[in-house]
């Protein structure tokens, strides 16, 4: 582990990346920690002021302090330090030496702020507190050049100690994307699930830790993907114990900024839903979505997510709790960057596929309350006038009985299904964590710790016989095909879209220090199930604010209200780009905010 240095300026904390970059000409105390700003001998001799107040208006990296004294950068095929007006008195301008072999690299260090430790220079990463608990750590690359050399976590705390600091680099580091670097200088949190080179996975279980306490040798290929196209990432968010658990016993759960600041922040993602609704400086996040994830963050934190359709992104490198029913999320908390990333990031069939004629709303899965169903019918409206349709209002269960499979043997779809999608899920997590178990208990003699829904899932799957897991997927097998001849084609050239309420999840509020009920099956088929069972995608998309009364504040408080889209396999670009176009005509929000309300206080969608 390198030596880190961190200083604080202007009351924000810094790090300094450890790879040297330069070299000033002029000797200065080899202790010394400055703040200074790199440019080019053009820059100083034009604007100055003006490219300065430029630096502080894009960056929040680089702030006034680091413009006090300059370090003047070699410019090819000109003089050092030839200054025809000279930089204001006031300043102090020292001169990068020149290597004695010129390199490209060299040349094109950008200008922006920097720091000096003795005569030589370093990037300048900013300390972000993570007042959210969201992450697990924060990391930095051991290369800032590109070069494959893995990541270091940080194990900086806030000025306080009270939390863990984020570092995020200058955003003037970063060229314009291109083709050859589309994301580049785009900060993107990955899950603790997913592997990065350099770093532990931990998936919040000091059991896994202790078993497999070394770092990873290389870094999943999704998030490499990312990297490659100039992303950077900022750290490893917080995701539930095993991906699958509620009760956050081994560490904390993430804080969910939303209305009162002690609503439930979720389970499996929690850490990408609070690091996105929470933090001005994170710009997205990347998790996992299988029965809960990326779109129960949605919902909870109030942000734009989507599942991905399977295979429409690699989970090669990440530890997934079934292989069947998980897939690649995406978080953000603007619809038309989410919509960005995914047209960069997800192998879809079609990027062209035209808006759907038709839209199914599937009346089994109504809202609960009045005042929920009454904004679930808006959202539907919404897209019903832009598309110029009316919503197909039926009920699955409905068409179920008219038009039963012959496999189904007269029983309704309920009974049906019943078991099939959550035991042949608790069946695959049991078995995927059989080598864990089984090491543990060899290296250490007892089992390992579990929370009680993680234990609760393996108990169910560990009862799951060959069988019974055959004749369960059989009968998804027989569900799917059903659907896609009698509700909706799955296929990608289907012109259905469906709309699945996916409002508040319970009737009450649930706090953060509401004691987790004992858990559950997730029997028969909801919302949160379809699009699991069937591979296709499911856009999470809040758009609304509903009011509470907080037993915590004792007064009235919003929390955000989402509706949500699920269109066929690989429409995942056009259920985006549908809901970016839906929005925009009706004159509603496509971005929310951070902090405690997800749109401005008085907001309602027309």
């Amino acid at each position: 582990m390198k030596n880190l240095f961190t200083v604080v300026i202007a009351g924000s904390q810094y790090l300094l990346h450890p790879q040297k970059l330069g070299t000033i000409e002029e000797t200065i105390n080899p202790d010394a920690l400055i703040p200074v700003t790199l440019l080019t001998t053009t820059e100083i001799n034009t604007d100055l002021e003006g490219i300065l107040q430029l630096f502080a208006t894009v960056d929040d990296v680089f702030q006034t302090d680091f413009g006090g004294i300059l370090v003047e950068k070699p410019e090819k095929n000109k003089t050092i330090g030839f200054v025809q007006n000279p930089a204001p008195r006031s300043r102090a301008l020292f001169s990068l030496q020149r290597p004695e072999a010129e390199t490209t690299a060299f040349e094109d260090l950008p200008s922006g702020p920097y720091f000096l430790h003795g005569p030589n220079l370093y990037q300048a990463w900013r300390l972000y507190d993570d007042f959210l608990d969201a992450f697990t750590f924060g990391v930095i690359p051991n290369s800032i050049n590109g070069s494959d050399d893995g990541y270091e976590a940080l194990s900086s705390l806030s000025d306080n100690g009270s939390s863990k600091s984020i570092a995020v680099p200058s955003r003037l580091y970063h060229a314009a994307p291109s083709i050859r670097k589309p994301l580049s200088g785009v900060r993107i949190s990955v899950t603790d699930a997913a592997s990065l080179k350099g770093v532990q996975t931990t998936l919040s279980s000091r059991s896994w830790s202790q078993l497999y306490g070394t770092e990873a040798s290389e870094t999943a290929k999704f998030v490499q993907k990312l990297v490659d196209m100039g992303a950077i990432i900022v750290g490893k968010t917080k995701s539930s114990q095993l991906d699958s658990g509620r009760e956050w016993v081994d560490v904390a759960a993430p804080w969910n900024p939303r209305g009162d600041g002690y609503q439930d922040s979720g389970g499996s993602a929690a850490g990408a839903g609070a690091s996105v609704s929470g933090y001005d400086w994170m710009e997205y996040a990347i998790a996992k979505d299988a029965f809960e994830g990326v779109r129960e963050q949605g919902r909870v934190h109030g942000v734009y997510s989507i599942r991905a359709s399977a295979q429409a992104a690699s989970l090669q490198g990440w530890r997934n709790d079934s292989q069947n029913y998980a897939a690649v999320g995406l978080l953000n908390r603007n619809l038309h960057d989410l919509l960005s990333l995914a047209q960069l990031t997800l192998n879809t069939s079609n990027a062209d596929m035209p808006f759907p004629k038709r839209i199914i709303y599937p009346l089994d899965f109504a809202s609960a309350t009045e005042s929920d169903q009454a904004q679930d019918d808006k959202f539907v409206a919404m897209l019903e006038h832009f598309l110029q349709v009316k919503a197909d209002k039926m009920r699955l269960s409905d068409a179920w009985d008219a038009h039963p499979p012959k496999e189904a043997n007269g029983h309704n779809l309920e009974e049906y299904m019943k078991e099939a999608p959550f035991s042949s899920f608790c069946s695959e997590f049991y078995h995927e964590y059989q080598d864990f178990r089984g090491d543990y208990n060899t290296k250490f003699g007892r089992e390992p710790y579990v929370e009680a829904t993680p234990r609760f899932r393996w108990g169910i799957g560990g009862n799951e016989s060959k069988q019974d897991y055959a004749i369960h997927r059989q009968r998804i097998d027989v569900f799917r095909k059903w659907f896609g001849d009698n509700i909706m084609s799955t296929l990608g050239d289907s012109e259905t879209i469906m709309v699945l309420p996916f409002g508040p999840h319970a009737r009450t509020v649930q706090y953060r220090d509401d004691l987790p009920g004992p858990p559950r099956r997730i029997d028969g088929i909801g919302p949160e199930a379809l699009a699991p069972l069937l591979g296709l995608p499911h856009l999470v998309i809040p758009f609304a604010q509903t009011s509470y009364h907080s037993r915590v504040t004792d007064k009235g408080e919003s929390r955000p209200f989402t509706g949500s889209i699920m269109g066929p396999h690989g429409s995942d670009i056009m259920i985006l780009q549908l809901a970016g176009a839906a929005l925009g005509r009706a004159g509603w929000r496509s971005r929310v905010d951070t902090g405690r309300w997800a749109f401005p206080q008085g907001y309602e969608p027309a």
